[in-house]
């Protein structure tokens, strides 16, 4: 515990300053944030517009004097979607191109369709300080350990490595698997819980939503304070999850929003609040489906840009998923804060023997396979699982890969794989990565 405290006084100190910005930015009135943000804009513009990859209209925007001039024009600039990622900017290209510094990155996505990108120096330290920044605002203190109920590629037949393991040991992050949920692992997070309270404790919504349950219908609820905060991550959050983790555990579960690409994008600082965005590091738009800013109280695509990646061009980046905003969320600076999230739920699948398996176990399964670029999986209570892929297909070798992979969860379950030129797209025009069947 003593080491887990100095490591994250250290880590504090590294981003007191980047930290500093975002409260510095809250401060600020709505006029002087919005000539902030259009600055940061400017500055992107021009480096992306210069760039030999570059899209004509942002060369065009590029030559804007004035930051007041960019935002005349930044409606006009084209959405970018995942697709477009994935056809006109390869990470290993820029790298080497451009003379990137960084890490590439995957991810699977809440909408099924798997995403390369570049992440640069800056902008990983950014993502650090977003996760720490967060973390202090939602109850987490430097030294409380974390138990982590996630899923990752680690979880599908891999091994973490050991410095892998040491760095999380030292930060006090505690791992928990959660692409199966069982009564083991519920009694896992309770020793945690009880032996090194109080701890925070971050997850998948439903995952988190059936340790609550569990531990409520066992009568195995920890003392009280036991758990100082909780907040989510990867899936939507609805009330009855919130209510449900607090009678378990005495604290709501927090709204934390974000993504791979762009690490977190808004966040609740307390029950009931709305989402508040990020800025500056990121600016949120809300567009209806002609691509003008959706009317107040109206659901539309959640366009995010980054003010500090430089890797791959997160600029205005269609994330896939669907959000409200309110009037009071929105001034002449742009959207301060989010309403309501209404996409990624991803939920969880009940298989027999009583295991619990999240949804998004497929997207990180999925980010691994390249010549995929959209996926549906569709589930059936009998007969066999069917993915519908469409991308550039497999060799027998690739395809005998992933039947591999699968049989580490699925077990004996027959799969077909499905090739298609297109996938059928929910009435809101989201693609649907898992499908339950009856």
């Amino acid at each position: 515990m003593f080491l887990t405290k100095l490591t994250w006084q250290a880590y504090k100190c590294c981003l007191a300053r980047p930290c500093g910005e975002l409260d510095r930015f809250q401060l600020l009135d709505p006029d002087r944030q919005r000539r902030e943000i259009a600055k940061l804009l400017l500055a992107q513009i021009r480096y992306f517009g210069t760039r030999a990859d570059a899209f004509p209209e942002w060369r065009e925007a590029a030559r804007a004097r004035e930051p007041e001039d960019l935002w005349k024009l930044w409606p006009s600039l084209p959405v970018m979607t995942k697709a477009s990622l994935n056809t006109r900017f390869d990470p290993a290209e820029m790298q080497r191109r451009f003379g990137l510094r960084g890490r590439t990155n995957a991810t699977g996505g809440s909408t099924g369709e798997p995403t390369r990108f570049f992440l640069d120096t800056p902008m990983l330290r950014a993502s650090r300080g977003g996760d720490f920044y967060t973390r202090i605002k939602m109850g987490w203190r430097p030294g409380m350990s974390t138990i982590i109920v996630w899923g990752s590629d680690r979880d599908i037949g891999r091994q973490s490595k050991p410095l892998y393991r040491l760095a999380h040991a030292l930060y006090g992050n505690r791992l928990v698997p959660g692409f199966e949920v069982d009564d083991q692992s519920i009694a896992r997070i309770l020793a945690i819980v009880r032996s090194e309270a109080p701890v925070a404790i971050y997850g998948y919504s439903s995952l988190l939503e059936h340790l609550a349950e569990r531990t409520l219908a066992a009568g195995t609820q920890p003392p009280a304070g036991s758990v100082a905060a909780a907040w989510n991550g990867g899936e939507m959050l609805y009330d009855h999850q919130v209510q449900s983790f607090k009678c378990a555990f005495g604290v709501p579960i927090l709204n934390r929003y974000g993504g791979r690409e762009l690490s977190t994008m808004a966040f609740q600082e307390h029950e009931g609040a709305h989402l508040r965005v990020l800025r500056p590091w990121v600016l949120v738009e809300i567009l209806d489906a002609s691509g003008n800013p959706a009317a107040p109280g109206e659901p539309g695509r959640l366009v995010v840009t980054s003010t500090i990646c430089r890797g791959t061009p997160f600029l205005r980046y269609d994330v896939g998923d669907l959000g409200i905003c309110s009037e009071a969320d929105i001034d002449e600076s742009g959207v301060r804060t989010i309403a309501r999230l209404e996409g990624r739920h991803a939920g969880a699948m009940r298989l027999s023997g009583g295991r619990f398996v999240s949804a998004l176990y497929w997207n990180h399964l999925m980010k691994d396979y390249p010549e995929v670029n959209q996926f549906q999986v569709r589930l059936k209570a009998e007969g066999p699982i069917s993915i519908l892929l469409v991308g550039t297909g497999f060799t027998s070798t690739r395809a005998d890969q992933l039947r591999d992979a699968l049989r580490i969860v699925w077990k004996d379950q027959p799969v077909d794989l499905v090739w298609t030129e297109s996938i059928p797209r929910s009435p809101q025009g989201k693609l649907m990565q898992v499908i339950q069947e009856s």
